[in-house]
């Protein structure tokens, strides 16, 4: 089977589990553009030293990794699902209560922290911390993305309404900021000045906060995340 029809299948009978292989590949594609960066650095450092044998050495990498970039971002194109087929992660406290046999049982330890970098499916927060700030106290994804959102514009106002137009911080098929609801299938008020989409998974939420971090040059590794409860085990 072909990796187009490989796509397509999935798409038309897992659809759920095709953006779970999609979300994994957008964190691996943002993760190679971070090795990218690092090794033109290399690069640099190696043409400034006239070290012209490192310099191919390291070139010969980056393109090698381009070409694997290629594939990971065409396959990110196919695997594109229209919004309305996009079912999120979140589920109030309440309906989790109504739903869940034995919901003390699936507490963690909420002192844990975690990156950006894990798996957040079938995961409820309980907060979150940007570079060794006070803990901010949220119940679900997407008050953590509307509250680091209102951090962040606050840090610079004029950046993050820029976001609305630039070709990096939308979807293949949706914007991610507008200043028009309209233009969002679930759209959330980040502070009264613009609108963040919502309607993801909690790995969709994930994605968007490493892109949302990486603009603003901050360092991935330095936000953490608190869970409250990790439902993987009754998932399974």
């Amino acid at each position: 089977m072909e990796l187009k029809e490989l796509i397509a299948s999935l798409k038309s009978d897992f659809p759920k589990k095709a953006i779970d292989v999609s979300e994994s590949l957008e964190l691996l594609s943002e993760t190679i553009n971070d090795t990218m960066n690092t090794v033109n650095e290399k690069i640099n450092e190696a043409f400034l030293k006239r070290d012209f044998e490192s310099r191919e050495h390291y070139n010969q990498i980056a393109m090698a990794i381009y070409k694997y970039e290629q594939i990971i971002l065409n396959t990110l194109t196919e695997l594109e699902l229209d919004p309305i087929a996009i079912e999120p992660e979140e589920t109030s406290v309440e309906k989790e209560k109504r739903e869940l046999p034995n919901y003390s049982e699936f507490y963690v330890d909420t002192n844990v922290e975690h990156t950006l970098y894990e798996d957040f499916t079938h995961k409820r927060p309980c907060g979150f911390r940007v570079n060794q700030g006070n803990i901010i106290e949220v119940s679900t994804w997407k008050e953590m993305l509307v509250k680091t959102c209102e951090i962040l514009l606050a840090v610079d106002q004029e950046k993050f309404m820029s976001f609305e137009e630039k070709s990096n911080m939308r979807g293949k098929k949706r914007k991610y900021f507008s200043t028009n609801p309209a233009e969002l299938f679930n759209p959330l008020p980040v502070s009264g000045k613009i609108y963040v989409e919502t309607h993801m998974s909690s790995n969709g939420f994930r994605n968007l906060l490493v892109k949302l971090l990486k603009e603003y040059g901050y360092k991935i590794n330095e936000y953490k995340v608190f869970l409250r409860a990790d439902y993987s085990e009754m998932n399974r």
